[in-house]
């Protein structure tokens, strides 16, 4: 292993970002250098290179009252005010590209220079967030629960049943394959992560979990075949609620469900009416409240840990779906308990971000 190369002398916390000293730090090492000090005399007490100190003294004589000499190479493109019109632009309007942007502000500079502008004022391009689209009504509600649960202890915390459904296509969601080579090695086979063309072919899940009483198995949502679009129904949804929900129900437990139209249904409401079942007041369009959003992510990825070659099973769609729902199924039971009991322990931190926006999207 070669020998590291290391500073002679720390570099100064005081020297300007462009790496010029200040008039006052110019101004010290010249006095120095008048009063007869050496080079390395001055480096030492000032903290700077003996090259900094040396070439600072050799163009004093050129300089006018200690001002900065002109420097050399291309000159800046950019003025003061070209910047400023850019900054207030992309903070008007934050998703506009970079020609978009050049056009508005009717600047006479690339697109390079303003990506060193934005840089430099720490600001850089990211892929936007997905979130639900948000009424002001919306966040009204959710600022609402979230500070009437601000204060909840883990003891009530984990006395939620939480629960909901998930679509999982095959394919989505797993955890991309990285690889050591050299940049010719691009395209050789070894190198290459295969996915199987054709339609998507997904399964809806649903399942439940509890700080009490453990979580569910993950059940496979069959469709309704006598609703009007033989489509997921309120029917079907109180099937799987009376196979599953008599494992995790104990007194004193809360059940938690979304605002979809089947979990809200007249049907639905009779049936937890008819078996005393308390069901959580949830505020519109907030997956980011409900923990168990977390664990489908874990639960794709976890698929391909059970069956690492479902993108090839073949045959028609009920066999690949046959497949996928077994994979699912077993890889549910394998999730770690401690990302049960992490997610729940984030419901404060979740709540102090629901406060903190005001209601508007967060984080989770």
């Amino acid at each position: 292993m070669p020998p590291q190369r290391r500073a002679l002398v720390p570099i100064s916390s005081q020297r300007l970002p462009n790496h010029q000293l200040t008039l006052y730090q110019r101004a010290k090492v010249t006095g120095k250098g008048e009063c007869g000090l050496s080079l390395g005399q001055i480096a030492t007490d000032e903290n700077l290179p003996r090259s900094t100190v040396q070439y600072t003294l050799q163009q004093d004589p050129l300089r006018v009252n200690g001002a900065d000499l002109p420097r050399s190479g291309r000159p800046k493109e950019r003025i003061e005010r070209d910047e400023r019109s850019v900054l207030r632009i992309i903070r008007l309007q934050p998703k506009l590209t970079y020609a978009e942007v050049l056009r508005q502000a009717q600047v006479d500079f690339k697109k390079s220079t303003l990506k060193t502008i934005l840089q430099e004022h720490g600001i850089g391009k990211w892929r936007a967030a997905r979130r639900p689209f948000l009424k002001e009504e919306h966040a009204v509600k959710r600022l609402a629960f979230a500070r009437d649960h601000l204060t909840w202890s883990d003891e009530e915390w984990q006395s939620i049943i939480w629960s909901d459904e998930c679509s999982v296509e095959r394919g989505k969601g797993k955890v991309r394959e990285w690889g050591f080579r050299t940049p010719q090695h691009k395209w050789e086979t070894p190198m290459i992560e295969t996915y199987k063309c054709g339609k998507g072919i997904s399964v809806m899940v649903w399942a439940a979990f509890s700080g009490k009483s453990g979580r569910s198995e993950l059940i496979i949502i069959e469709r309704d075949p006598d609703s009007k679009k033989q489509g997921y129904s309120a029917n079907s949804y109180i099937k799987l609620l009376g196979e599953s929900l008599p494992t995790l129900w104990e007194l004193g437990l809360t059940f938690m469900q979304d605002n979809c139209l089947i979990h809200t249904a007249k049907k639905t409401k009779a049936w937890f009416k008819e078996y005393c079942i308390p069901v959580l007041e949830w505020p519109p369009y907030s997956p980011d409240l409900n923990p168990i959003e977390n664990l489908w992510r874990i639960l794709k990825e976890t698929v391909y840990v059970v069956n690492p070659g479902l993108d090839l099973v073949m045959g028609g769609d009920d066999a690949v779906k046959d497949a996928l729902s077994k994979a699912l199924v077993e890889a549910w039971q394998l999730i770690p308990q401690r990302y049960f009991d992490a997610v729940i322990e984030s419901m404060p931190r979740r709540m102090e971000a629901v406060v903190a926006s005001e209601g508007w999207h967060t984080k989770y």
